[in-house]
């Protein structure tokens, strides 16, 4: 008996576990399927749809259709980067808005895509940013021996007509009716750093501008090209001189000059001066006024320096800046209005390695320049700036499996070990009416494992499986085979969505796009794809997709 009693408990024990196992399997039960309903009032989640802006404003079909069977949009680029970011940076609202507007105004909600991705950027803004020289400009001092410093010292005093060298590189000049010296000077107060400076005493006002005058020349010393400006600076200070001045000038083809009144202590003066005319081989001080001037610690730089190539360290606080400007504008804007966004977008190729690539067109890496920090920082970034919002990493070919979805996985698990603000994943489920449903299964059931919000992002399912570089594909002509077998795999979709992702994470549907001419299957180029992926054919008439789809909705 007791035997018995031990095999029934444990008959029953196993029994349970196996009930216990379905149920946690969330299998869906169907119910008597409505046909009258649309399809968001057969979903028990959000039911959403891709849509294009021009047609929402222009196409009152496709606007109706819309409105009707549908309670979410994504803008399917109206929020990208390309379409929102003008040359200059700054942010063009306008068509955001209003697909804001549209959608409010019929009880929709707005699903906010894209912030960050490789494609549909704004490339001649972000390429121009990367083009910049570096803004740590090297810009040195071109004048040798700028504080007087190398070189036997000499004075220089009128004698009747006295031009000589009082250091290396410096010459001065005294003659005519002037009275005077110029001299170096290493007395204390006499010279601004190092030992020595230039003192210049003008005991009578010069006849003639030129006759007192000290000037670099010699091996060295730069041309100053024409139609450049160059920041001339000094350090200078007068002892008992009337109405101090000293006159900075140069001459090409044409004179340029800046009169600087000095005071009794040692101040730096900065005269910026374009040669015109052709180029200037020197510059010189000139002095006429009486009275003891001191000049030390002089500088010949390019007033509008053009810097060097930027540093790897500079290029990815330049990106890491932009992005976060980019990424905090955007979900401010929209603060309390997009109740979730993707925020990342297909981080990783086909073998699983974060995406990175030759910018050009609308394409740009971000990756490149953040690495693996690019998903940190974006997620922070949003989060900062609406703290309510549900995040997403959005990606597709997670069923087909292999390293994609592997890598998939384990960035997302990193990012949670590591506090990231990441609330759910989204799969695009681009298929076909081939793909395998295990595929779906697996994908669906890993990525609802990670225990985050699970999007199916941009569904539809192709039945032409022809190469877009092949011309015959405008030859394809549709089957009713096939749009059986389409309207299945539909129908499978949402099956497994109900099997393999518990209640609490579903977020919702998105189908990407209204009616099969609507599609971007049919915008791939080099040939557009002959292809009726969506539940509406081009006339807007429900296929058998729709009806699959809908039915499928309705399970519980």
């Amino acid at each position: 008996m007791r035997q018995l009693i031990k095999t029934f408990f444990c008959c029953l024990l196993i029994t349970l576990a196996l009930i216990s196992c379905k149920k946690n399997d969330y299998e869906p039960a169907k119910i008597n399927a409505d046909a009258s309903l649309s399809l968001k009032s057969a979903a028990q989640y959000l039911l959403g749809v891709g849509v294009d802006y021009d047609s929402i404003v222009a196409n009152k079909t496709y606007a109706k259709f819309v409105k009707e069977q549908f309670n979410n949009i994504t803008p399917g680029y109206t929020m990208k980067h390309g379409a929102m970011v003008k040359n200059d940076g700054s942010l063009d609202f306008t068509k955001s808005d209003i697909l804001m507007n549209f959608a409010t105004t019929n009880g929709m909600s707005v699903y906010g895509h894209t912030l960050v991705w490789h494609q549909n950027n704004n490339g001649n803004y972000l390429r121009a940013l990367i083009a910049k020289p570096s803004s740590t400009t090297s810009n040195p001092n071109l004048l040798p021996n700028s504080s007087f410093e190398l070189g036997t010292a000499a004075t220089v005093s009128n004698t009747g007509s006295t031009y000589a060298s009082i250091a290396t590189n410096w010459t001065a000049q005294v003659q005519g009716t002037s009275v005077g010296s110029v001299s170096l000077s290493s007395t204390a107060g006499e010279f601004h750093d190092e030992t020595r400076g230039a003192k210049i005493v003008v005991g009578t006002v010069p006849a003639n501008a030129y006759e007192f005058q000290l000037f670099p020349d010699g091996t060295g010393i730069p041309t100053l090209n024409a139609g450049t400006a160059y920041k001339i600076s000094f350090y200078a200070k007068h002892s008992g001189a009337t109405n101090p001045r000293i006159l900075v000038g140069l001459q090409s083809g044409g004179w340029a000059s800046s009169d600087v009144a000095v005071t009794t202590t040692w101040t730096k003066y900065t005269a910026t001066l374009t040669p015109s005319g052709g180029n200037a081989t020197r510059f010189n001080f000139q002095f006429r006024q009486t009275g003891t001037y001191f000049i030390d610690s002089v500088a010949v730089t390019l007033a509008n320096p053009v810097g060097g190539t930027a540093s790897a360290e500079e290029l990815k606080l330049r990106v890491d800046t932009t992005m976060k400007s980019w990424i905090t504008k955007m979900v401010t804007h929209y603060k309390g209005k997009i109740p979730a966004w993707d925020v990342i977008n297909e981080p990783v190729d086909e073998t699983g390695k974060l995406r990175t690539g030759t910018s050009s067109s609308d394409g740009f890496y971000w990756a490149n320049y953040l690495g693996d920090s690019v998903y940190y920082k974006a997620f922070k970034y949003a989060h900062e700036a609406d703290p309510s919002a549900k995040l997403f990493l959005n990606d597709y070919n997670h069923e087909l499996g292999g390293a994609k979805l592997d890598s998939l996985v384990a960035v997302v698990t990193r990012l949670k070990a590591k506090g990231v603000p990441i609330h759910g994943v989204g799969l695009q489920f681009h298929i076909t009416y081939l793909t395998p449903t295990t595929g779906i299964d697996n994908a669906l059931m890993k990525m609802a494992k990670l225990g985050l919000l699970v999007k199916i992002s941009e569904l539809d399912i192709s039945v032409n499986t022809g190469n877009q570089n092949d011309p015959n594909t405008k030859n394809f002509v549709v089957t009713p085979t096939l749009l059986a077998q389409q309207a299945a795999k539909y129908k499978y979709v949402v099956e497994s969505y109900y099997r393999n992702v518990p209640p609490a994470q579903r977020y919702g549907i998105t189908v990407w796009g209204v009616s099969d001419s609507d599609s971007w299957l049919r915008q791939r180029l080099p040939y557009h794809t002959l292809d009726y992926p969506l539940l509406f054919d081009e006339k807007f008439n429900k296929k058998q997709a729709f009806v699959s789809f809908q039915e499928a909705l309705q399970l519980k």
